[in-house]
């Protein structure tokens, strides 16, 4: 598959810019104010999301990262360069964790 350079550049630029963590919400009314447009990455608990976020950001531990599944336990908002927001959920599925905090996460997924 070919790839315009040109929008190759303008992605990469985009996300050598300022990425940082702004928030974090465990509950739904606990968003910050709406703004930019936002991407959530959503997702198996343990899949990658978090590593995503650095990935693309080119950041080592903007998202926190672990080995052991539901270490996400709130919608986190990164802001990229002013533009846009990136959120981290929390994943879906297995994790070692409460039954009721698993059906909250669940619910703030939803909800979001």
């Amino acid at each position: 598959m070919q790839t315009d350079p040109d929008l190759a550049e303008a992605a990469r630029k985009l996300f050598a810019g300022a990425a940082d963590f702004i928030w974090a919400a465990d509950k739904i009314d606990g968003q910050p104010p709406i703004g930019v447009p936002e991407i959530a990455f959503a997702g198996r608990s343990n899949v990658g999301k978090s590593s995503l976020i650095n990935a693309v950001t080119g950041r080592n531990a903007l998202a926190r990262t672990s080995h052991t599944p539901g270490r996400t336990q709130q919608l986190n908002f990164f802001d990229v360069a002013g533009r846009f927001r990136l959120v981290d959920m929390p994943g879906y599925g297995f994790a070692a964790v409460s039954k009721e905090k698993r059906n909250n996460w669940t619910q703030l997924i939803q909800d979001y």
